[in-house]
Order: C-alpha cells, then structure tokens, then sequence
C-alpha cells in the first residue's frame, strides 16, 4: 500500500463534494504537482481511481476501488483521473507536500494540474 512520507505536511484540505459540485477536472486527465501527494477521503459510496504511466497514456497501469470509510493515494506527478460510482458518493481530497521543497507555480491554488508539461 502507497504511504505518504511521514515527514511531509498537510497543506490543505478541499470542500467535501459530490457528484454536482465536484470539479470537473477530477474525472479527467490531471496529476498532482511534484513533492505533493493527494489523499483522496471517500465518505459515502465509492470512487474508482484510475492511474495512468503518463500524460498521453490512454489506458491506466493501475485501477483500484475505494470505498465509503477508505481513502487512496496519489503520488508526486501521477496521472490519473476518477470516477463516482454512486449517485450518493460524498468525498474530499487533503494534499501532503515535503517541507524541504518551496513549491510554486500558478497551480498552487487550484485542485488538478491538467497542464501537460
């Protein structure tokens, strides 16, 4: 199982969401930013999380379910995109950042790095 470092910190959390306020950039192709893990948090229903080898990949390297009360990793830069699997599902996203690393850039503020670098 994917852990996320114990020396890096909690930056933020984002709002809990469901499947109309969720942004939509979440069910596609998008990454987190380097030195940065996502935690997704599942609430109520369940999400599929799809990973991807890189930016153009089409078809995921992996594929996992996470359930109401569980939550999945994402690392540093991975691609990947998800899908609610319930009308009902309910869910937020907490990112982890190193704390050797002064991280920059426009994205900062926002939830998905969709720009292909």
């Amino acid at each position: 199982m994917l852990r996320i470092p114990d020396n890096f910190v909690h930056t933020r959390s984002t709002p809990f969401w469901n499947k109309e306020t969720a942004p939509k950039a979440l069910f596609t192709h998008h990454n987190t930013k380097a030195h940065v893990y996502g935690r997704l948090s599942v609430m109520q229903g369940s999400v599929r999380y799809f990973g991807f080898p890189d930016g153009d990949a089409t078809e995921p390297d992996m594929e996992c379910v996470i359930e109401a009360g569980s939550f999945g990793i994402s690392p540093p830069q991975k691609w990947h995109r998800i899908e609610l699997l319930t009308d009902d599902t309910y869910f937020n996203i907490d990112f982890f950042a190193d704390p050797e690393v002064e991280l920059q850039g426009a994205g900062l503020g926002k939830v998905v790095n969709t720009h292909k670098e």
